[in-house]
Parts: C-alpha cells; structure tokens; sequence
C-alpha cells in the first residue's frame, strides 16, 4: 500500500543526518551535500514503488543518495584546498580563486557523528578534513565503497546493492581504496586528544581577539601551514605566516580589536567562526570559519575559510 508524504518524511527523519554526513564525504560540501540530500528525497518520493519487496528502508534510501552523488561527481571538479594546487607563498590573497572547488567545512551539529557499528573508520575521523582531502583522491565507486562499508557499517551485499555492482567489485574497490588511505593515514590520525585542541583553540580565539601577532605565532609549530580559501595564497612555516599576519591582518594601524571570535564544532574538529568590523563603532559582519589542527602541544595546520556567506550560514546553525 502507497504511503503519504507525512510517513515518507517521518521514515526519512532519523536518517537525514547520515544521509547529510555520507553526501558531506562524497562531495566535499556541506552545501553540496545539502542540495544532494534533497535531490536524494526527492528521487526516492517518486520513486516509492521501486522500494516494495526490496528490503530495508534505509539501505534503498542510500542507494538513491549514491547514485546522486555520483551523477554529481560526474559534473563537478574535484575539491582540493589550495595547498594542494599551489605553492607556498604563491596567489593572491584579494579575490577568490576562480579555477578550482575547494572543501567546504560543514557544522559538526549538522552531521551524524554518533558512535555506530564497529567500523574501520570511527565516525569523527571520517570528517576530519585530512580525511576529506584524502577521499576526495579517491575515484568516485572506490570513495562510495569505502564510506558505506568502512564508516557507516553496511554489509558487503548492502553495498554492493547501493552501488548496482557485486559483492567482489565491492572487495576490489575496498582493497584500492584501503590501501590509498592507508598510505595517507599518518596524515589523518595524528591529531591531538580534545582536552590539549580545546585548550589550543581557547588560546587562538584570544590572540585573534586582540590581533596579538606574537602569540598566534607561540602557538604554532615551525613548519605549521595556513591557508585561505577561496584564495589560493597559503603560508608554510613561522616567518611567512608571521609576516603576512603582521603586515595584513593585524597590522599597527587597523582597529586592535577589530575580530570577534566564537568556539563552534566543524566537520569533527573544534574551530571559530570570526566576525570582523571596518571601525570600533560599526556592526560585526560574518568574516571567516577557522579549523586548527593540533599535534602535541602546538597547532600545525590553520585552515581559515574566507567567506562571509559561510560563515553566516555556520553562525545560524550553532544559534
């Protein structure tokens, strides 16, 4: 018997994070993501009759998100963040780099990161943004094989179903993709504990708020990178990024506190969304979403992403 759209969207809601947090890994893009989930819907509404007779409710939902992403990744540049694509130093710090996609960050509070099934890849890390860079170098089957099996616990059958492919397909993609993550792995597990990243990210949402150039810099590691999209300037290692910071954004003769720092969650990592204002008197605007990533005791990768728009959206969702 055909069911209303209110028991549709009642069976949809308790897996609308995940489908969220899984398209999030696909694309690259909360924003994305976002048009993906309600693409995804969308096909699944009208395509009820198809899911009789075919099992679990969820397992078919996934498989139409797949197949939209998919479609999606068909069309659409790979998302990379600028230190993949340029060198240190090099780009221009003024207007938006017109020539690739970037990753986006997406709002911890927006994905599904609760503990699920024992997986290879434990939720959190699986949108850590190391993680994200390395499946976005995945071919589009082996990443959709990798998250559905390893992060969100689908069966090898589930998947292959999710993917109209068999069971030993699934086998083959997993092994490439496995090893590809394998060997970019240092990368992506060495990450502070939370309590060191907290205390790390309260000292930066300080310095920030009184444009202390010194202090930023006590916090980073010698070789730490910063980079900036939608620009595609970065900076490696302490003097550059001291250099730009003292002679950009908090140099002498700007407002000393003219940023405004807020502690927010995103995509699995603690972060701060900054508002900017042009003089001590005017409104604070939506400025930047920063993501730190600690080792030890000192940061080694800032990631800010310049974009007001963002930043406004990120503010919404954590108010």
């Amino acid at each position: 018997m055909a069911i209303g759209q209110g028991e549709f969207e009642a069976q949809v809601a308790p897996h609308r994070k995940t489908l969220l947090a899984y398209c999030y890994r696909m694309l690259g893009s909360w924003s994305d993501a976002e048009d993906a989930v309600q693409e995804a819907l969308v096909r699944a509404w009208k395509s009820l009759d198809a899911l009789e007779g075919r099992g679990a409710f969820k397992s078919w939902l996934f498989q139409i998100a797949t197949r939209t992403c998919l479609d999606l990744l068909a069309q659409r540049k790979r998302r990379h963040l600028p230190d993949e694509v340029n060198a240190a130093g090099t780009g221009d710090a003024r207007a938006p780099d017109p020539l690739h996609d970037w990753l986006e960050p997406a709002p911890s509070s927006a994905l599904d990161l609760s503990p699920g099934p024992e997986t290879v890849v434990e939720r959190r890390q699986s949108v850590a943004l190391a993680f994200l860079v390395t499946l976005q170098a995945l071919p589009a089957t082996q990443r959709a094989a990798l998250v559905l099996k390893d992060v969100l616990g689908f069966s090898a059958e589930e998947t292959a179903a999710q993917l109209d492919s068999t069971v030993p397909a699934v086998y083959s993609l997993l092994q490439r993709a496995r090893a590809s993550v394998e060997e970019a792995s240092p990368r992506w597990k060495k990450r502070s504990d939370e309590p060191k990243e907290r205390e790390l990210l309260g000292r930066y949402l300080r310095v920030w708020e009184s444009s202390d150039v010194s202090g930023l810099v006590s916090l980073l590691r010698e070789d730490a990178t910063m980079t900036m999209p939608p620009m595609a300037l970065w900076f490696e290692g302490l003097p550059a990024i001291s250099n730009f910071l003292a002679n950009a954004l908090f140099a002498p003769n700007v407002d000393a506190h003219r940023f405004k720092a807020e502690p927010i969650e995103a995509a699995g990592h603690l972060a701060i969304a900054i508002s900017m204002r042009t003089a001590p008197d005017a409104p604070w605007q939506p400025n930047s979403i920063h993501l730190v990533e600690a080792e030890g005791d000192r940061l080694v990768h800032v990631v800010a992403w310049v974009d007001p728009v963002l930043t406004a959206k990120f503010l919404k969702s954590t108010h």
